[in-house]
C-alpha cells in the first residue's frame, strides 16, 4: 500500500510527532510505501524514521495558513494525484480542514487520528468543526481511548467508523526504579493544562507529614515563575526542585519512587506509560482522558477525583507510608503496562490498513 501520514510539522519533538514516526516507520519496515507529508515546510524529522520513508514538505504551510489555504490545498491535491496514495492518515483531526477540499473527487480514503481529548478544542473552534467533517467524511476516526471513541459516537453523527487504538509504549527499560528514594516525580509542560498549582497545594499537605521527601518537576513553560512563587508562598520551596527541560528523563524515573500527575485534561498521557515502565506507581487525577485507561486503581496506581487536592495528597502519603504497597504497585505497573507494547499497538494499525486494502 501507499500510505501517506499528514502531520503539522515533522521537525517538532512532541508526542504526536513521536508516535506518528513510530507507526510510519513500522509500516515502511513491513513493505508498505510510506510518505510523511509535513504542513510546515521542513524535511528534517525531529525523530529518527525508517530510511525508505519519503518526506513531502509543503512549501506554503510555514506562513499564514488562512491566507495560504488555497495554495496548501492545491499542493496536497497535487501530491495525492502524483503518488496515488491508497490511504491518507491525518496525525491531527484539524488537518481535515485541508484534506477535505484537496481530495474531492479522488478515491483516497482518510483516517483521521485524534490525539486530543474530544471535550477539549485547545482554544480552537476550528477543531470542533474539523471533528464534524471527520465524522461525516473520513473512512475511519482513530481515538486514543475508549472514552473518546464513545464521545465521538455519542456527540456526532458518525458515518466514519470510530476505532480506539492507544499510543504505544516507546521503550521498555531493563533497569527500573527500586522505589526506595524519597522522591516524587512529575514531568510535563508548566502550563494551565498540567495543573501544577494543584500539585503544589497537595505537596504542602504531604510536606507537613513527610518533610524528608522531595518533589521534582521536570519541564518548562509559561507558568514557571508563577509556580516558583507559589512554592515560595506555601513555604515548600526547599523541598520542590524545578528541573527545567532535561535530556535524561530516564535517570529521573530511576531515582524516584512515586509519579504524580495533576492534569486538568489529557489526550493519552505517554508520560504515564513511561513512568510505569520504570516501575513507578502513579497517583493521578482521574481527568479526561487517559489516566483511567492506563491506571488500574489500587493495583498499579491511585486515581483521585479531578481537582481533589486533599485526595491527591492522601494518595501520595499512602504510598510514602506503605513501602510494601509501593513496591507491589511498582511490580504491577511494570507488568500491566506491557499491554501497550509497540508490538500490540502496531498489530492494530496493521489490521486497520489491511481492512482498507481489501476495500
Amino acid at each position: 500500500m501507499k500510505i501517506c501520514f499528514f502531520i503539522g510539522d515533522i521537525s517538532k519533538k512532541a508526542g504526536t510527532e513521536r508516535v506518528t514516526t513510530i507507526i510510519a516507520s513500522e509500516m515502511a519496515s513491513t513493505g508498505h510505501e510510506v510518505f510523511i507529508m509535513s504542513l510546515a515546510d521542513s524535511d528534517k524529522p525531529g525523530y529518527e524514521i525508517h530510511e525508505d520513508i519519503k518526506i513531502i514538505a509543503l512549501k506554503h504551510g510555514s506562513g499564514n495558513n488562512k491566507k495560504n489555504f488555497i495554495p496548501i490545498v492545491g499542493e496536497i491535491r497535487g501530491y495525492a494525484r502524483e503518488h496515488k496514495f491508497d490511504v491518507l492518515v491525518e496525525a491531527d483531526v484539524i488537518l481535515r480542514i485541508f484534506t477535505l477540499p484537496a481530495l474531492l473527487g479522488l478515491s483516497v480514503p482518510v483516517v483521521s487520528w485524534e490525539h486530543f481529548n474530544f471535550n477539549s478544542n485547545l482554544g480552537l473552534r476550528l477543531r470542533d468543526y474539523a471533528r464534524k467533517l471527520a465524522a461525516r467524511y473520513s473512512k475511519y476516526i482513530v481515538t486514543l481511548t475508549e472514552t473518546d471513541r464513545k464521545a465521538y459516537m455519542d456527540n456526532l453523527n458518525c458515518r466514519a467508523e470510530v476505532k480506539a487504538i492507544a499510543n504505544p509504549l516507546v521503550f521498555y527499560p531493563e533497569r527500573y526504579s527500586e522505589c526506595t528514594s524519597k522522591v516524587v516525580l512529575s514531568v510535563g509542560r508548566l502550563n494551565y493544562q498540567k495543573g501544577y498549582e494543584f500539585l503544589l497545594d497537595a505537596w504542602k499537605i504531604v510536606q507537613e507529614k513527610h518533610p524528608d521527601w522531595t518533589l521534582r518537576i521536570a519541564g518548562s513553560g509559561e507558568l514557571e515563575e508563577q509556580l516558583k512563587d507559589q512554592a515560595r508562598d506555601l513555604g515548600v520551596e526547599s523541598s520542590v526542585n524545578f528541573l527545567g527541560l532535561i535530556s535524561n528523563v530516564e535517570q529521573e524515573y530511576m531515582n524516584s519512587s512515586i509519579y504524580a500527575m495533576s492534569s486538568r485534561f489529557e489526550g493519552f498521557p505517554m508520560v504515564l506509560l513511561e513512568a510505569m515502565s520504570f516501575g513507578l506507581p502513579v497517583v493521578s487525577f482521574d481527568c479526561q482522558t487517559g489516566p483511567g485507561d492506563i491506571i488500574t486503581e489500587g493495583e498499579d496506581g491511585i486515581l483521585v477525583d479531578s481537582g481533589d487536592v486533599k485526595g491527591l495528597a492522601q494518595g501520595i502519603c499512602s504510598l510514602i507510608e506503605d513501602e510494601s504497597l509501593r513496591k507491589n504497585m511498582s511490580v504491577n505497573a511494570r507488568n500491566n503496562i506491557r499491554r501497550f507494547s509497540k508490538e500490540n499497538i502496531l498489530c492494530e494499525w496493521a489490521e486497520l490498513f489491511q481492512t482498507l486494502d481489501r476495500h
